[in-house]
């Protein structure tokens, strides 16, 4: 009875101090770890916050807020300096961004919308799989590049396997090298789904970023609001996968269409992004990201 009332006593501070992460952890060296969307990242440094939450950057504090969208009531999430500390460092050891392509607007962007396809499920199960759709403020790819003095990635990200189940699963996401990781709470999706990313500005450093499903409606997303947040030109469509390196059975062997891809400039005007197409530097299985139009993009697996 004692360790019952313990643990929930715990548990009622950290709802009071910071949301708690869901997302799935592994051990190194001792020190416990999370994937996300721009590699391993401390435990201490990944939050997960319910969807629809509005992340608040304090300036004078360092440190963010989720605020409920219903109450207002804030909760503070610790600042987190993470140091990238795990991974390799030999290109030909190289997990990560297997696949890609991107495009710099000249101008401010407003919004980057489009549809990316679920594929079926690898028949091995990799550490963690993700494609999506991104806005940077550089160009900078984890590990290959040497990291910037500051960085901020906004997404919608498909992930397998789900943190939840042995299947696929939408979230929302936005990560930094020096103030941790956020993401929403995760959605369940099925091969053959259609997911709809958004990146929408709402304010001149705020910014609307959701998945959804095109099959069930269901939706995860959040805003955030960083005064750093004013610029992200760099677009990206994207594979990347941790744990894919053991062969090619890690990955899906259908592709994934990412289709009717819009991007707005800070006026709201359409642009014609050119699309240039990347792949990892230890490409075992031959993925490629394939240019149709600037619409139209399609990562294959093991071509």
């Amino acid at each position: 009875r004692k360790m019952k009332v313990v643990g929930l006593v715990l548990l009622s501070l950290c709802l009071l101090v910071v949301y708690c992460s869901g997302i799935k952890t592994f051990m190194r060296n001792g020190v416990e770890y999370s994937h996300t969307p721009a590699g391993p990242y401390r435990a201490d440094c990944v939050h997960t916050v319910p969807s629809n939450t509005h992340i608040i950057w304090e300036e004078k504090e360092q440190r963010y807020y989720a605020e409920d969208p219903i109450t207002a009531v804030r909760r503070a999430i610790p600042l987190c300096d993470n140091k990238q500390e795990l991974g390799v460092t030999r290109l030909g050891e190289y997990d990560g961004w297997l696949a890609y392509t991107s495009w710099k607007s000249e101008t401010d962007v407003s919004s980057f919308l489009g549809y990316f396809s679920v594929p079926n499920k690898p028949k091995n199960d990799p550490e963690v799989l993700y494609l999506f759709t991104g806005l940077q403020n550089v160009d900078w790819v984890p590990i290959v590049d040497p990291e910037p003095p500051v960085f901020d990635i906004i997404q919608p990200v498909l992930q397998y396997p789900a943190d939840n189940s042995n299947g696929w699963s939408v979230k929302s996401w936005y990560v930094t090298l020096n103030s941790g990781v956020i993401a929403t709470d995760e959605i369940p999706t099925t091969p053959g789904d259609m997911i709809f990313g958004n990146m929408t500005k709402i304010g001149p450093s705020n910014w609307y970023i959701a998945g959804v499903s095109k099959r069930t409606g269901q939706s995860t997303a959040f805003r955030v609001s960083r005064d750093r947040l004013k610029s992200q030109p760099w677009c990206y469509n994207t594979l990347e996968c941790y744990g894919c390196g053991g062969g090619c059975s890690y990955e899906p062997t259908e592709p994934s269409t990412f289709s009717q891809l819009a991007i707005r400039d800070g006026r709201g005007r359409a642009v014609t992004p050119v699309w240039k197409a990347y792949t990892s530097p230890n490409n075992i299985c031959n993925d490629k990201a394939v240019v149709y139009n600037s619409t139209y993009v399609q990562i294959r697996f093991n071509t």
